[in-house]
């Protein structure tokens, strides 16, 4: 993913917490004791973040969240330490933060966890950001940044390019912006504007505020170009920067693993040495050399750390993963049958199903699948997770299951409900389509595109046919220029032998609509029921040429 996204210091975060948690001192006292519990909790929690001691930071923030769960400075202590930790409940504070205090920037700090903590096609993401297309929030840098990283993720380079122009326009004297620009523009095919891109770069690599930001942008310009001679040099430039980081040394061995194997073997030793007293090091080298052919080595190495470092949660996961990796099942079950990994507790009951499964004991498989969610219980980020590992394992039946659990939670994440239209779509499967808008429209009956399809789905079952009839009409009523509701209504008056009345309802929208495979079907069909069949010929044909149509859609075609 790209690197660009702006970032906030931890310092800086620190201050504010500590800025603002002073102001908040200042407020005037309450004959409370609890309110002064939570002062004091609060005050604790700022104090252990400045220090960088997060474990007492989080212990003080949930004494905060425990007395107050609206506390907005508590969850932004807990949602950072979640993100420097990267702990899977990273995404759930985030959207708790969002909720709270739903500011266009917690919003858009929610939408930047989920590019990090969610898998393609992001669904969080895409859907703040299309909530936030036509606010006010085009009007900042930092929307038009997360939308650039969403483009990119799914290779869209001229979009990505547009939004951090945008960002850059916005905010003129941002030199980060500026250097984002020509790190998108290593992208373009152009040989003269990818020329401009690199020379733009090699300007930043004086400024030792940029430099390493520019020397990463070139590094992955050369791999991309297969030219790892000229990458290591960036990549031991960019190492003897202050702004080094571990991810950095990662990439320098992945480029010594491919062009300098005894140089590469030296150094995995040494950087395994150097990480081996600091568990968040020690998982992220852990889950990199799970992603590059060394998972028996992760095994190995993790062995022979210390007993506590192998009781840290995040180490359990890794070395975990390398024995899925390895397909050891055996060993799996073993390792994941006892203990408790606390957080990730759900992570040790998901891998523990994963390899009874593999073994061939469905029964325990799901028991313990079904233990997985309840200990994930009414957390977003434990239960997406879940989710992302149901399609990694191909579950398909238990990823609709959690997809129902998460909707019935989550009633206002439309992506939940976009997921499961398209699984039942997939299957062809109306009855469960029906469900799902039944289940929305009970949330929120204002909706009226979940009130309509409910409404066409209980017409193509035959299933509460009068309630569906009435639904049909209430919108057409109100809205009858719209192609969706129209042909439902047309559809509910044939299916009462009103095709006269049905047809002067479609007849009634502009003719670019007739030509829609959905409405085309249903124009069709009365057409051939008026009497005129060589007329229908021509939408019939639009229909059958579609393949998403569904079973009892198809059988409508059936005879004509």
């Amino acid at each position: 993913m790209a690197e660009f996204l702006v970032k906030w210091k931890i310092w800086l975060l620190a201050a504010i917490i500590l800025m603002v948690a002073g102001i908040f001192a200042f407020r005037p006292a309450k004959n409370s004791y609890r309110y002064h519990k939570e002062q004091h909790s609060l005050t604790m929690a700022t104090n252990f973040f400045a220090k960088a001691d997060y474990r007492n930071a989080a212990l003080s923030a949930r004494q905060v969240l425990q007395l107050n769960p609206t506390n907005v400075f508590a969850c932004r202590v807990m949602a950072n330490i979640a993100d420097i930790s990267k702990s899977p409940a990273a995404l759930d504070m985030h959207r708790l933060l969002a909720e709270v205090e739903p500011t266009t920037e917690n919003k858009l700090r929610f939408a930047e966890a989920g590019l990090r903590y969610q898998s393609s096609p992001y669904p969080v993401t895409s859907q703040i950001l299309k909530e936030l297309a036509t606010s006010p929030a085009t009007n900042l840098a930092f929307f038009h940044v997360i939308a650039a990283e969403y483009a990119l993720a799914f290779r869209q380079l001229d979009a990505a390019e547009i939004h951090m122009s945008k960002a850059a326009a916005l905010e003129p004297t941002n030199r980060l912006y500026q250097l984002n620009v020509a790190i998108i523009g290593l992208h373009n095919t152009n040989a003269m504007a990818l020329d401009n891109a690199r020379a733009g770069l090699q300007t930043f690599l004086a400024d030792t505020n940029y430099s390493a930001a520019a020397l990463r942008a070139l590094l992955t310009d050369r791999l991309a170009h297969d030219d790892s001679v000229a990458a290591r040099g960036f990549s031991e430039q960019l190492l003897l920067t202050l702004q080094a980081t571990l991810p950095d040394r990662l990439q320098n061995l992945s480029i010594l693993k491919k062009i300098a194997p005894a140089d590469f073997t030296n150094q995995l030793v040494a950087l395994q040495s150097q990480s081996a007293t600091n568990a968040a090091n020690v998982a992220q080298v852990g889950r990199w050399m799970n992603g590059n052919d060394l998972a028996v080595e992760v095994i190995r190495w993790i062995n022979s750390l210390s007993k506590d470092l192998r009781a840290v949660s995040a180490i359990r996961i890794v070395q975990a993963s390398a024995l899925d990796i390895t397909g050891d099942w055996t060993a799996l079950r073993e390792f994941c049958a006892h203990g408790n990994w606390k957080e990730s507790e759900f992570v040790r009951l998901a891998l523990l199903a994963h390899a009874w499964g593999k073994l061939g004991d469905l029964s325990v498989f799901r028991g313990n699948w079904h233990a997985a969610v309840d200990a994930a219980g009414g957390n977003f980020g434990a239960l997406a997770n879940l989710l992302d590992m149901t399609t990694r394992w191909q579950l398909v039946r238990e990823r609709q299951d959690l997809l129902w659990t998460m909707l019935k939670k989550f009633p206002r994440e439309r992506w939940i409900v976009a997921a499961l239209e398209e699984q039942y779509y997939r299957a062809g499967d109306t009855a469960g389509l029906n469900r799902v808008y039944r289940q929305m429209f009970s949330v929120t009956p204002e909706n009226i595109e979940f009130k309509n399809n409910l409404a066409y789905t209980s017409l193509l079952l035959h299933t509460n046919l009068p309630e569906a009839q009435k639904q049909a009409a209430q919108l057409y009523e109100k809205t009858p220029d719209n192609p969706a509701i129209a042909s439902t209504q047309a559809f509910a008056l044939h299916l009462q032998g009103k095709n006269d009345e049905a047809l002067g309802a479609l007849k009634k929208l502009k003719p670019a609509f007739l030509e829609r495979p959905s409405l085309a079907l249903h124009y069709g069909l009365l057409l051939a029921a008026t009497g005129d069949p060589a007329g229908a010929e021509h939408y019939l044909g639009l229909a059958r040429a579609v393949s998403g149509l569904l079973p009892e859609e198809k059988r409508l075609l059936e005879g004509h």
